[in-house]
């Protein structure tokens, strides 16, 4: 790996100041969190993240501890915050994802752009077709994690929606065929048994099982995204219909949050580790090839799936965000998931993000890149 930068003079010290202890955890997306604990940033600010284990694995949606962060989709802060409890995280930073990602068919299939998949039998996840059918049952009763894991479908059918319009269609004119998708189908038994909530340990093999549902024709196409959407194509030929990944409305949000008593309480503590993320993520801009591997470590993929997967330069937009922009895609998400009746009241986005800590990050050293 890349040489870590020496410590900066504007950033302390890990023996300078008392060591912090904090529990984690990621979802498959690039983020600077975790390339400042895999590059050692972290540690030389004073600070050790625990990741959760499969056994804790609610904590990942439910925020219920006292000193957690989390960087992942924005899907699960979302519900935490605006349908069971509100006020629990603060966010500290967003960083905004638009990588490969589409309804993919094989390499030999007759289905060439949007129109063809009339009558055709798309595969999605159990959640997806709730919300596209919109027959929620009992969402509302249901625990976290379930209700989570249903609320997840919203990628597939987004992506799905967007898919049809494009070739003139709607939901009507295909047949929904149940399949087990990655980040939304995660068997209790799986979930128990899984050393962390890392990719690599979650989610095994995601292009070999997907490879396996078109090449036995249980669907004729499925919704793949991000390197396991690259393993995809790698592995067996395939193609998306279309690339959804063109397309901005299809952005969505890595959301980084803390607990809200943590900030309240420690606010030195959430200081040093957005200094340190934001080290990283500038260290990232150098560093390409070492961001890419520690990345491809954590969802046990390839590097090569990495690059094709998030984009050849997505080492270069590491650092957090909070403008405008950024805001406006996590809204957009928002938007979808009132629509669907997965969400009844919208977070005060504004109201729940935390930028004095990010703000004071960034005006230590204006000079230096900023993605």
């Amino acid at each position: 790996m890349a040489s870590r930068p020496a410590p900066q003079s504007d950033r302390l010290n890990s023996t300078q100041v008392p060591a912090a202890t904090l529990t984690y955890s990621n979802c498959p997306v690039p983020n600077a969190l975790l390339t400042a604990l895999s590059s050692g940033i972290l540690s030389e600010a004073g600070i050790q993240l625990d990741i959760l284990s499969g056994k804790q694995g609610a904590v990942h949606f439910t925020y219920d501890q006292p000193a957690y962060t989390r960087y992942g989709g924005e899907i699960p802060p979302l519900l935490s915050e605006g349908l069971r409890a509100p006020g629990r995280t603060r966010l500290l930073g967003i960083t905004p994802v638009l990588g490969r990602k589409g309804y993919f068919v094989r390499g030999d299939s007759p289905i060439r752009e949007p129109a063809d998949l009339a009558g055709r039998r798309v595969g999605v996840s159990a959640s997806a077709t709730r919300i596209l059918r919109g027959e929620l049952g009992d969402y509302l009763e249901l625990d976290p994690w379930r209700q989570t894991l249903v609320a997840l479908g919203t990628w597939e059918a987004r992506a799905l929606l967007h898919t049809l319009e494009a070739g003139g269609l709607s939901i009507n004119d295909v047949e929904l065929v149940r399949i087990e998708s990655p980040g939304v189908d995660v068997p209790p038994e799986r979930l128990q048994a899984a050393s962390s909530l890392k990719g690599a340990d979650l989610f095994p093999d995601v292009a070999g099982q997907q490879a396996a549902i078109l090449e036995q024709g249980r669907a004729d196409a499925l919704f793949a995204w991000l390197p396991w959407a690259a393993e995809l194509e790698t592995r067996i030929g395939a193609r998306p219909v279309i690339d959804l990944g063109q397309d901005a409305r299809n952005a969505y949000a890595s959301v980084w949050t803390v607990s809200s008593e943590l900030a309240a309480r420690q606010p030195e503590v959430v200081q040093r580790l957005v200094d340190a993320a934001v080290d990283a993520g500038l260290w990232a801009q150098e560093n390409g090839d070492a961001v890419t591997r520690l990345h491809a470590e954590n969802l046990g993929v390839t590097e090569n799936g990495i690059r094709q997967g998030f984009g050849p330069d997505f080492h270069q937009h590491l650092v957090p965000r909070l403008d405008a922009e950024a805001f406006a895609i996590l809204a957009r998400t928002q938007q979808f998931l009132l629509d669907k009746k997965l969400l009844h009241e919208p977070v005060p986005l504004d109201l729940w993000a935390a930028p004095e800590f990010l703000n004071n990050s960034l005006k230590r050293n204006p000079k230096r890149k900023i993605a």
